[in-house]
């Protein structure tokens, strides 16, 4: 079989994970504090076929880590992130890292995330407020009061896009320890974060990877005809 058509199914299969990437981030386009995947290609070498012969690959998908816009919502435990870096909290799989920062308090006066995630101090430890508090407030550089005293400041911390991976529509896990010499982010009090990936975008990307793909199919269509006719003519008549 031609070589040509083994390059064109890895370039297929290469635009399919990227649709799947595209697709993703469209589905999240209104997710609080979601973070853009950036499909990028890289050349492969194949002894297989031929010691020159290069075939495309898909990377791991790396993640926009740009700024989303940034909506003022009145609430006291809504929080957003200006600039790059992330909450920590603490779910039943370990630490993770998010920019959503839809935070409430539970019955045990724990502030939470929206699934029950414990949001952490510098310290690493659950941020502990008085349940009967009638006055939250955040300071830019993260430190919590309730009713005019200090319970904690928020662990706020800064990673490398190549060195997370997503959990979910909004967690991270990290790989590895955060950035030490990174300025870290701005708390925002009473806003939230939206997604940093444009509709108008994924549909352009949308089309051109549909473009690409089907193109890529009816190039294997073609080797597969150009080698049907040979092997008929190889095995006609002399």
């Amino acid at each position: 079989m031609s070589s040509g058509i083994y390059a064109a199914l890895a370039g297929a299969r290469a635009q399919s994970s990227a649709l799947d990437s595209t697709a993703r981030n469209i589905a999240n386009v209104s997710t609080t504090g979601y973070k853009a995947e950036r499909i990028s290609f890289k050349k492969s070498l194949s002894a297989a076929q031929s010691p020159d012969q290069k075939y495309v690959a898909i990377q791991a998908p790396a993640f926009d880590l740009s700024q989303g816009a940034i909506r003022h919502t009145g609430n006291a435990l809504d929080l957003a992130l200006e600039g790059e870096g992330f909450f920590a909290v603490q779910t039943a799989d370990g630490e993770r890292l998010t920019r959503d920062g839809a935070f409430r308090i539970n019955a045990d006066g724990l502030l939470v995330n929206s699934t029950g995630a414990q949001v952490l101090d510098d310290g690493g430890d659950p941020i502990q407020l008085p349940t009967d508090a009638g006055f939250v407030e955040v300071t830019d550089a993260g430190e919590v009061f309730a009713d005019g005293i200090s319970v904690g400041d928020l662990k706020l911390v800064s990673y490398d896009g190549d060195k997370l991976t997503r959990v979910g529509a909004n967690l991270y896990a990290a790989e590895g320890e955060p950035l030490e010499d990174a300025e870290l982010p701005a708390v925002v009090s009473e806003s939230l974060e939206g997604s940093n990936f444009n509709a108008v975008r994924g549909v352009v990307d949308v089309i051109k990877v549909t473009r690409t793909f089907q193109a890529l199919v009816k190039m294997m269509e073609s080797y597969k005809e150009t080698e049907s006719r040979a092997a008929k003519a190889l095995g006609g008549p002399k």
